[in-house]
Formats: C-alpha cells, structure tokens, sequence
C-alpha cells in the first residue's frame, strides 16, 4: 500500500488497535504519516507507550480516560476508526442469547463507539472536518 498524502499530520484514534484489524489500521495510519493513538486493555511490546492509551472500552471510566487521552495528547481528533469489539456468545444463535449476553455485546461493540463519538465529534464539527468509521 502507498501511503496517502492527504492523511500526513492528522489526527488519529484507533480503538482495538493492538491486534488483527485494527494494528493493520495503526500501521497503515503510521506509515501514511498520521499522528495514530491506539487503545487496548494492555499494551503488546511491539506498540510505543507514546501511541498507546491502556482503557477498558467496556467502561464509561474507560471511555473517558481515552477522550481525555486524545484531548491532552493529540489536541483534538481527525480520524476516529473503532475496530474494537467481538462476541464472547455461546453457540446456539439467537435463542440461547440471553439478556446478559446482549448486555455484554452492546458493552463491547455499541457504547464504546457511542461513549467516544459523543465526546469527540463536538470537536470535529468544530472544526468542520474529521471521519469517524465503524468496522463491525
């Protein structure tokens, strides 16, 4: 992949960005010259402290120590990529599913999402530019 001229010097937020998917967004970022932070639970070896903000998404406490991360670090937010989420579901589809488990995917894959865009995208429209993108 080339890198992209337009993305040099932006602002960026990963979340999952530390596995799979998501360090692929980190590393693609990085090498087009964004300023990339990436959020995980803990931090691998091969990812800078300066790029990482350790949070549980699941939280609202978590959800905000990112913000305030990005806030402080970054001074605002250009690129916001949640690539964050999973399934922990037991087999069986829908009908084995019950209000726990629906719980603990909205905690995963919605609020995060929610929790950080509601904080953030103020800015963007601030600023009148920015993307905030949703892999699921």
């Amino acid at each position: 992949m080339s890198a992209a001229p337009e993305l040099q010097g932006l602002r960026a937020l990963v979340t999952g960005g530390t596995k799979g998917v998501g360090k692929a967004v980190v590393a693609h970022l990085c090498e087009a010259g964004a300023n990339v932070l990436a959020t995980a639970r803990s931090r691998p070896d091969d990812l800078s402290e300066e790029r990482f903000i350790g949070a549980d998404i699941t939280t609202a406490e978590g959800c905000k120590t990112i913000v305030d991360a990005v806030l402080e670090r970054l001074g605002g937010v250009d690129i916001i990529a949640h690539v964050a989420g999973g399934s922990s579901a037991p087999a069986g589809g829908f009908r084995v599913l019950d209000d726990d488990e629906w719980n603990k995917a909205l905690s995963l894959n919605l609020f995060p999402a929610v929790r950080i865009d509601r904080a953030l995208l103020p800015l963007m429209l601030e600023q009148r530019s920015g993307v905030i993108i949703h892999v699921t």
